[in-house]
């Protein structure tokens, strides 16, 4: 082995131990990021529950109190959905970009057996 491969094999360890390190902290701080995401979550849903109770117990009559808890049960499956969406795709991009690091090594090594055939 000459100390030009020597040089190469260690270059290439080095890489792959950057990639795992650049795709573990881009995976926590996405984490982070998820967490934020549903920490706001919760409180809207802690805010918009007040809401509905108050909007609830102040019905006349319980066609009023029908009519109310229709209206919020809609709005609660649409903010539902909505934010549903939206969490998966902050958990796929976050996913997406966590990995990408490591993607890229294994594309290089791929590369070097193809090149090597």
């Amino acid at each position: 082995m000459t100390n030009q491969n020597f040089d190469q094999i260690v270059s290439f360890g080095k890489e792959n131990v950057e990639a795992v390190i650049k795709s573990s902290t881009l995976a926590v701080k996405g984490i982070e990021e998820l967490t934020k995401a549903y920490t706001v979550l919760a409180n809207q849903s802690i805010e918009q529950t007040q809401s509905a109770v108050k909007a609830l117990t102040s019905a006349k009559s319980p066609t009023e109190f029908q009519s109310i808890y229709s209206t919020l049960a809609k709005a609660n499956m649409e903010a539902f959905v909505a934010e549903g969406r939206k969490l998966q795709e902050l958990a796929n991009s976050i996913l997406t970009s966590s990995v990408a690091p490591i993607s890229a090594r294994v594309q290089a090594v791929s590369g070097l057996f193809k090149a090597a055939a």
